[in-house]
């Protein structure tokens, strides 16, 4: 076990003097709250330290972001690596799921002759397949997860189409500057040297595909139900190990509360909201709103409401059937609502400075 991850595991029935959080490089309401410092800030007032997991210069630390491995932290983000870690056995709860809808689109070359999805039959769809590791293969479920919910919806039997692997480099997530490395480069590269004849981009990558002269052939996002829009992005649970939420249980609803003060700040500041998911994302403000739309900024709200959680239940019974997890596990258990319900009634408390 890394240093870093024995110094701070808490002990029990004590108040830990740190805490760790992750999110995802794609819009969430901590990656917002962490980045207007709301999160430090309310725990320092209490004698916490809040560290981010992707800063750590230890890699073991940062892996936890898809293990789940740190005790004392918590997560926001894609919804792949905390399924998998919890098929794993990390004993990790889900607190709040957030939902923030994004362009989900299935390219071909801007000379193609493909121009619906009944147009892919007998043709090639490329998927990436991440150099070999212990890790979970998070692009190539993403990119798998909306290629076959393309075909399904209009109805082209999995069967005439051929999957062709895309090798792509282990992800190594850290904090970034204001450019980061294009995850969907290297699948754009195939397509436009001809090597496959379609590939699925999603979020802030579409801009680029489209500056790059790619064309949509659909685009998954939209579909008036959502259930039909599950993406390996959304929905997006928030977690946290479960000995934490035993030991520490006002300080995982303080995180929380946080977090619902952040989404009523969102929801009148728009343009400010998109000034932070671009920060956040690495990109332009022209392209966050092309990815998420002008109502991003209302998307914020952790909840644990039924679309959600069914939401994510599927994307659970998804990875396991597609053979990106071995294990089930009792989904229900998994899911505990008391801390949001402790954030609701504190919220107030909560000041944003």
């Amino acid at each position: 076990m890394s240093e870093a991850l024995r110094k701070t595991a808490p002990e029990t029935n004590t108040q830990p003097t740190a805490i760790w959080y992750t999110r995802c490089p794609v819009p969430t309401t901590s990656g917002i709250a962490q980045h207007k410092h709301w999160l430090q800030n309310e725990f320092a007032r209490h004698g916490i330290k809040l560290d981010s997991i992707r800063a750590s210069e230890d890699r073991a630390v940062r892996e936890s972001h898809f293990r789940h491995s740190l005790a004392g932290s918590f997560r926001e983000g894609g919804n792949v690596p905390p399924i998998w870690a919890r098929s794993l056995g990390q004993d990790t709860v889900v607190v709040g799921i957030t939902w923030v809808d994004e362009q989900q689109q299935v390219f071909v070359r801007g000379d193609s002759d493909i121009h619906t999805v009944a147009d892919l039959r007998g043709r090639k769809l490329g998927v990436v397949r991440k150099a070999a590791s212990d890790l979970v293969d998070v692009g190539r479920a993403e990119g798998l997860r909306g290629l076959l919910t393309a075909l399904q919806l209009d109805g082209v039997p999995r069967d005439s189409v051929q999957f062709v692997d895309i090798a792509a480099p282990e992800w190594d997530l850290k904090e970034v500057s204001r450019t980061r490395e294009d995850h969907h480069a290297i699948p754009t590269l195939a397509l436009l040297n001809g090597t496959v004849d379609a590939i699925f981009i999603k979020g802030a990558g579409s801009a680029r595909a489209l500056a790059q002269g790619l064309r949509p052939i659909i685009n998954i996002n939209e579909q008036e139900d959502p259930l039909l829009r599950l993406s390996a992005g959304s929905p997006r649970p928030i977690t946290v190990d479960r000995q934490t939420l035993i030991d520490s249980p006002d300080i995982v609803a303080r995180y929380l509360a946080v977090l619902l003060k952040t989404h009523e700040w969102a929801k009148t500041h728009p343009q400010e909201v998109v000034t932070t998911i671009a920060a956040e994302t690495a990109t332009d403000e022209a392209s966050v709103r092309l990815a998420f739309g002008e109502q991003v900024h209302l998307a914020f709200e952790p909840t644990l409401s039924e679309v959600y959680v069914e939401g994510l239940r599927r994307q659970k019974d998804f990875l396991l059937a597609e053979g990106f997890i071995d294990k089930d596990f009792d989904f229900d258990r998994w899911i505990d609502p008391a801390p949001l319900q402790q954030a609701q009634a504190i919220k107030d408390e909560i000041v944003l400075d």
